[in-house]
């Protein structure tokens, strides 16, 4: 285990991004994991706290896999290895399909933020940081930097407490980011769940509570 939980490495997190001296932060999590972790963050940095909503586009062969991402203004990710696989089982994902799936989210999402009763905060010339509970596959997060350099953002740093030390993964997040802060890349990495003692499923009350007292 690195963290006893989402708080831990929310504040081991925002000591790190301290040293950036970010001139004019502002928060943004991943819901729901990335929302206490951004709390703490948000908190120590004197920053604002908003949510970025990222949903996964599940494969037709398995709910839980996902074969891309979308983002509550519509902006799509689409996994061109996870279709290549499919595609070698026989199983053929057409525009049609993704389209389907990718407005479903985008309701799903909207829904949501309905919920939280929460407004999104502007971007423009902010030093925003994008920031979740953990990587895997790094989609969620590269789909998450593009929809946020659209809003015309002084800068992008993307944060989470452990991702997967694959190259491939990192290089792709760089890309897409001023700076990449992560505490802990290890070699062996199956799941973001396994490096946390606790790793509750938060609940939607839980975010509210949050969302509530960062803005208070």
């Amino acid at each position: 285990m690195l963290f006893k939980n989402r708080i831990e490495a929310g504040k081991e997190l925002a000591k790190r991004l301290k040293e950036l001296n970010l001139k004019n932060p502002l928060v943004l999590a991943l819901p729901r994991g990335g929302v206490p972790v951004g709390y703490e963050i948000a908190k120590e940095l004197n920053a604002s706290l908003d949510i970025l909503f990222i949903k996964k586009i599940p494969s037709p062969a398995n709910e839980e896999a996902a074969i891309g991402s979308v983002s509550e203004s519509g902006l799509v990710f689409v996994n061109k290895e996870a279709l290549d696989m499919l595609n070698q089982k026989g199983i053929l994902v057409d525009e049609k399909y993704i389209q389907e799936k990718a407005i479903e989210k985008i309701q799903e999402m909207a829904r949501k933020r309905e919920k939280y009763n929460i407004e999104p905060i502007p971007i423009e010339d902010k030093d925003v940081i994008i920031v979740d509970d953990g990587i895997a596959t790094g989609a969620s997060m590269y789909l998450a930097a593009n929809t946020v350099i659209r809003e015309y953002p002084n800068s992008i740093t993307i944060a989470a407490p452990v991702a997967p030390g694959d190259e491939k993964v990192l290089d792709m997040l760089r890309k897409v980011s001023n700076n990449l802060v992560i505490l802990h890349t290890p070699p062996m990495f199956m799941s973001v769940g396994q490096w946390y003692e606790d790793f509750h499923q938060l609940s939607d009350e839980e975010v509210i509570e949050y969302l509530k007292k960062a803005r208070n």
